[in-house]
């Protein structure tokens, strides 16, 4: 009962977000493992889209670097 009443909550308050927010995050490469591996523990199909976005953004970054 909790946990649907705390997954209402949150569902109640995305859905008076006027637009999605984004966030830029300064992480080392170590807290970059520990965030994705985390993410991985979790149930995939709320995760894969943030580990693929993780990846991607640290995969342009380090191209970016090597320019």
């Amino acid at each position: 009962m909790k946990k649907a009443l705390t997954i209402l909550t949150i569902m109640s308050l995305m859905a008076f977000q006027p637009s999605p927010k984004s966030y830029k995050l300064e992480l080392t490469p170590q807290e970059v493992q520990i965030i994705y591996d985390a993410l991985g523990e979790l149930p995939a199909k709320q995760t894969e889209t943030i580990r693929f976005k993780l990846i991607q953004q640290v995969n342009e970054q380090n191209k970016a670097d090597k320019k």
